[in-house]
């Protein structure tokens, strides 16, 4: 087994970590320990100051570079990860007993609720819209000949008179007006 010389001399960096989160900054030394195979056992010193980083306070970046602290605090985030995704299934299952419950109930809008949140239940599915994509996959040499089709369709589109418009109309009217002048201005 590896066992790392550890130089107490040395300075820490004068930059503040990049990390973003504690979570990270952690996870990135609990990795480095893995990597060199040495992952040591917490004194109750470095649990009270894991604690107290999860707490939210503040600790020294000495504090929080220390192997048995991060191993400490990586098992306490692991652990809060999995009670978390156990309350939520807790929670699922209290749901689902008490809408099951309520099918039974003697008012029919409440059943019939009951019923249809039961039915949308994501593993049940049963009043989930579903919506289905076709892609169909074409040869670039038809797109290029259906978009030719339908550029050739704008550029030779339909010619109609628009004389009798209202808008014709007023154009003309300002054409007689601007020819009127023109006649006046070379008088």
């Amino acid at each position: 087994m590896f066992t790392p010389t550890i130089e107490f001399d040395t300075p820490l960096a004068d930059f503040s970590p990049t990390f973003e989160s504690l979570e990270d900054r952690v996870s990135a030394a609990l990795q480095s320990l893995i990597d060199i195979g040495h992952l040591p056992e917490p004194t109750e010193r470095d649990r009270r100051v894991g604690r107290a980083a999860i707490a939210g306070n503040k600790i020294s970046d000495e504090d929080l570079s220390r192997p048995e602290v991060v191993v400490h605090i990586a098992a306490m985030l692991d652990e809060y990860d999995k009670t978390v995704v156990k309350s939520a299934a807790q929670m699922r299952t209290f749901v689902t007993n008490k809408l099951i419950l309520e099918t039974e109930n003697p008012d029919p809008r409440i059943r019939l609720k009951s019923l249809e949140l039961l039915g949308k239940i994501s593993d049940v599915g049963l009043f989930t819209d579903k919506t289905e994509i076709t892609l169909r996959h074409r040869p670039t040499e038809e797109l290029e000949q259906m978009l030719r089709e339908r550029l050739t369709k704008v550029i030779e589109g339909e010619v109609f008179e628009v004389n009798d418009s209202p808008i014709a109309q007023k154009q003309l009217d300002l054409s007689e007006i601007t020819d009127a002048e023109s006649d006046e201005t070379s008088l």
